[in-house]
């Protein structure tokens, strides 16, 4: 009892630390179990804690393969709650680079770290590429918490979720497939054909009884045969239900199923999905913390020293800054993705829970089968885990900034309305750079503002929209629906949380009428919301203009004013930064090389103001 009252403190208190510390809470939950295992062993000859029961002591907390068992099912349970995260509208123009990601770079980082572990730490070749199958994987527990630290381009951040989240199952498969191999190869009764047949059956089961159980979930719930106050304990007993019924069938297939299941929901209409999603979280969040401090404590002094060596430094060496990003550069060749972005990629690749869980699993079967070198397999993973994890918490904001893929602190945009004129701006603003948001209790103008590949939340306006978003690094506020009594609820409601650095609104008819317009009010002195998206349907695409002379920024808005123009916004030539037009001008900072967007005409080469470079971004 007191040993796991224990594990649950140290863990609650390692993820404060990791939050206060601003680092991914692996580092303190990995360096707590090695503290109370093996570095208390070290210290006074026993431990605080022991994961696996020792009949001969009479201590330990999982007898027999009960550790096995809990590490397996906690990692389906995890597993899952990423898959609700995963929507396939986030990845219109980037399912090819992460298909890639996830196929081409496993495939390399597999050769060149099984190739390292073989000639360097003269590991023999099965156990060799065993090792590199298990750290193929970036986990969703420590890829999330390094891109919520570092705000980064959507593409990017994207690329990285999918990537840590596809890669876990198909990491699993292919250290079971290895697993396999090598119990085949030292079984003189089984065979390498027989390995593989069970690779693929377990990846067609996993596959195919993720959809068939998340269909019979998501029926469920549509149909409101659950009742709420059940909703969360009963998907927690489905996905139970649903990795024992699929392991049952296929060994190692739980975790490709609960994946399945969980992205099956994540792209359905399905009610009560974010109380559902809340609920995951909080329960990931303390599977997460018992896992990695079981599984370093796990660990023996011994095991700890096979791995301080030259050749172990060498091997973790060449997995970052070799197989790391040949695996991504290569894969992502024919992206649209700059090198930039995939230099930035191929420094974020830090190991999670699933490689430190399968390693430990695998590292104790094939030590007591006495296969030879299988004492390496854990301790090397967990070198290779905390190493990258540290190395990504502490240098990732310093590659992002010096790689030119972060964007400045609070440069996402929060628009509500998802007219015509406000899905034209945020394709813009987009295409600026910027992470845009559009908020909107119609659905259908929901559907076509995701069709132009942007993102859009269906919600009343008066919705708890900290439920339905992470609005932590959200910096501008736009209000561009209909109604004027709308516009001014939602800057009241907004303008005034931690971050923001801008809220602004659409004109009113009475401050049109007395030409006395607000700080917040923008775009024009007649850029009502009439107005506005007549200009966005008469026009059909936002012009940029690049400023020669910013001392003609004012007979500039002034000309396109004249023309009926409607001016956007200003993108800083230096930093990126935006600045809104407002109706009530004041003094505009410019900087030559700056670019004004627009909603209007091309400016002739012979309008004023002269020396203008033109260019043109489709909306």
């Amino acid at each position: 009892m007191y040993e796991i009252g224990g594990l649950i403190i140290i863990g609650v208190v390692a993820q404060w630390i990791a939050w206060r510390l601003r680092v991914p809470a692996i580092l303190p939950l990995i360096l707590a179990g090695i503290l109370i295992g093996p570095g208390w062993e070290w210290y006074s000859g026993h431990r605080l804690v022991s994961p696996r029961f020792d009949s001969e002591a009479g201590t330990g907390l999982f007898p027999g393969n009960l550790l096995y068992s809990f590490v397996s099912l906690s990692i389906g349970l995890i597993l899952f709650e990423g898959g609700l995260t995963l929507r396939l509208r986030e990845i219109r123009g980037l399912a090819d680079s992460i298909f890639r990601l996830t196929t081409y770079g496993a495939f390399t980082t597999t050769v060149v770290a099984g190739l390292a572990a073989h000639f360097v730490m003269g590991l023999n070749w099965q156990i060799a590429f065993l090792f590199s199958t298990l750290i193929v994987v970036t986990g969703p527990t420590v890829i999330a918490p390094i891109m919520r630290q570092i705000n980064v381009k959507r593409q990017v951040a994207t690329v990285l979720k999918w990537e840590s989240i596809v890669i876990d199952p198909v990491g699993a498969f292919l250290a079971v497939l290895f697993y396999n191999f090598i119990v085949a190869y030292y079984d003189p009764q089984a065979t390498i054909y027989e390995a593989l047949v069970k690779f693929v059956q377990s990846g067609l089961v996993g596959i195919g009884l993720g959809f068939v159980f998340g269909h019979i979930l998501f029926i469920l719930i549509s149909r409101l045969y659950i009742p709420k106050f059940l909703l969360n304990i009963f998907t927690l007993g489905a996905v139970v239900g649903a990795f024992l019924v699929s392991d049952s069938i296929a060994h190692e297939s739980g975790l490709l199923t609960t994946v399945v299941m969980g992205a099956y929901l994540a792209n359905r209409d399905v009610p009560f999905l974010d109380d559902i999603l809340d609920f995951k979280e909080s329960l990931t969040l303390l599977l997460i913390s018992l896992l990695f401090i079981l599984l370093s404590a796990n660990m023996t002094v011994e095991q700890i020293t096979l791995v301080l060596t030259k050749e172990s430094l060498f091997v973790f060496l060449i997995v970052v800054v070799l197989a790391r990003p040949l695996g991504v550069f290569w894969s992502l060749r024919s992206s649209e993705l700059t090198w930039r972005d995939k230099a930035f990629i191929s420094w974020v690749g830090p190991r999670g829970i699933v490689a430190a869980g399968v390693a430990s699993l695998f590292g104790i079967e094939l030590a007591k089968e006495g296969i030879a070198d299988a004492e390496y397999i854990t301790p090397l993973v967990f070198l290779i885990v905390l190493g990258t994890v540290l190395l990504n918490a502490t240098l990732a904001g310093l590659v992002a900034r010096k790689l030119k893929v972060s964007l400045p602190k609070g440069s996402s945009v929060l628009i509500f309305g998802a007219s015509e004129g406000a899905r034209q701006l945020a394709n813009s603003l987009q295409e600026s750079g910027r992470d845009v948001t559009l908020v909107t209790p119609n659905r259908a103008a929901a559907d076509v503002a995701e069709e132009d590949n942007l993102t859009a939340i269906t919600i009343p306006i008066d919705a708890d929209l900290d439920r339905h978003m992470d609005l932590s690094d959200i910096g501008y506020i736009l209000a561009l629906t209909g109604s004027d009594e709308d516009n001014f609820y939602l800057l009241n409601t907004y303008r005034s949380r931690e971050g923001i650095r801008g809220a602004f609104r659409l004109v009113t008819r009475k401050e049109i009428q007395a030409q006395r317009f607000n700080d917040e009010a923008l775009f024009g002195h007649y850029a009502s919301y009439l107005l506005f998206n007549r200009a966005a349907r008469n026009f059909g695409e936002v012009q940029a203009l690049e400023i020669d002379d910013p001392k003609q920024i004012g007979s500039l808005l002034a000309q396109l004013r004249q023309e009926k123009a409607i001016p956007l916004y200003l993108r800083c030539a230096e930093y990126g930064d935006i600045t809104f037009i407002t109706a009530n001008e004041g003094t505009l900072s410019v900087t030559t090389g700056d670019t004004l967007y627009f909603l209007g005409e091309p400016l002739t080469q012979t309008s004023p103001p002269t020396g203008q470079k033109e260019r043109k971004i489709e909306a």
